[in-house]
């Protein structure tokens, strides 16, 4: 009978999620409340993601209210000052924390995300460990941005498991760039045991002419969900 239990799991790809206690949130005198202003972020912050991905970020920002943040890959930082005006808009304490081997953002988009948030200089998996100790525990809501390789996404994602809660969602951008798919694809394959894989949430491209006249596509957020306290052996 246990044999046969864990055929069906394996089999049915959206799991119950057992033993994961999600925090809840009281909002019974704002339940229509909404900061626009604070969704100007969306049109200006410096980050090559398409009207969707943005969109996306902000409101799983919004919608599950992460105590702590990370992202692999920070550039400019405007994924960052997305989630960052999210936060602000709940009145949350959440913490952020970027890690780029060179970040670039500029003094007063630092200065916008000083308080909560910490840029390490640094590079994933090996200062993943230090990224955690400046959040104070391990992150429930994480975007890979970082090494679009298959061998540099395969790095970041496996590397990053450790260091996240048990429910932790992982969003990877470019996701319907072909490397980045071909190694997400055998990264959801390799943990199907802890992970649930909502695939590619956004359908928003972009196109880049190569010098032999090819197009590159760019684009796509895929979601995973970090289920550990519902495993198939």
């Amino acid at each position: 009978m246990a044999t046969l239990t864990n055929i069906i799991r394996k089999l049915v790809p959206n799991r119950v999620s057992e033993g994961i206690k999600l925090p809840v949130h009281n909002v019974t005198e704002t339940a229509r409340d909404f900061d626009l202003e604070a969704m100007e972020i969306l049109t200006t912050a410096p980050v090559w993601m398409t009207r969707a991905e943005r969109l996306l970020m902000y409101t799983m920002t919004f919608t599950l209210r992460p105590s702590r943040y990370l992202e692999i890959g920070t550039l400019h930082g405007g994924s960052a000052l997305i989630v960052n005006a999210a936060m602000n808009a709940l009145n949350s304490d959440g913490k952020i924390v970027c890690l780029d081997p060179k970040p670039q953002i500029s003094p007063e988009n630092l200065e916008i995300l000083k308080p909560r948030a910490t840029v390490i200089t640094g590079y994933s998996p090996q200062d993943l460990g230090k990224a955690q100790d400046m959040a104070g525990g391990p992150f429930d809501l994480v975007l890979i941005d970082g090494d679009h390789t298959y061998d540099g996404l395969m790095r970041d994602a496996n590397g990053v498991l450790p260091y996240v809660a048990d429910g932790a969602y992982l969003l990877f951008h470019d996701s319907l760039f072909s490397e980045v798919s071909r190694g997400l694809n055998d990264f959801a394959n390799r943990h199907a045991n802890i992970l649930t894989d909502f695939g590619t949430m956004t359908r928003e491209v972009t196109y880049q002419e190569r010098e032999d006249g090819a197009k590159i596509q760019w684009g796509g957020i895929r979601m995973m969900q970090v289920r550990r306290s519902y495993q198939v052996d």
